[in-house]
């Protein structure tokens, strides 16, 4: 069985890393990277470390059409609140963190039959 350790994320400024400080990811470590020119902080929020690489060099985001490699991120939440899009799995919606990339925040209920496992 294979097991998701993390999700690496390339940042511009510090703005992004607190992005993801608002969804709930604690800061773990950070260490400057001299040799690399960038700041590596790693985030957890209990269940899912984040990779954050803080470096404001790198390219911007393509959008349209999409690069190959990461399409979005999704988190799942137990009550998505107000301002939300159906499909046939339910409630979601997206926000993009302040470099871009697309976050898909999905409402999912415990035991619900769209609690995707993929574990069976």
């Amino acid at each position: 069985m294979m097991i998701l350790n993390h999700i690496a994320i390339i940042v511009s400024s510090e703005e992004g890393v607190d992005f993801y400080k608002t969804l709930g990811f604690k800061e773990k470590s950070r260490e400057i990277r001299p040799e690399s020119h960038d700041e590596l902080i790693y985030l957890n929020d209990g269940l899912i470390t984040l990779e954050i690489y803080k470096d404001p060099t790198h390219p911007k985001r393509v959008t349209n059409p999409e690069a190959y490699g990461l399409r979005h991120l999704c988190f799942q939440v137990e009550d998505i609140g107000e301002d939300y899009k159906t499909d046939k799995n339910g409630k979601f919606k997206f926000i993009y963190d302040p470099d871009g990339l697309p976050i898909e925040i999905r409402e999912i209920k415990p035991q619900s039959p769209n609690n995707w496992n993929f574990s069976e």
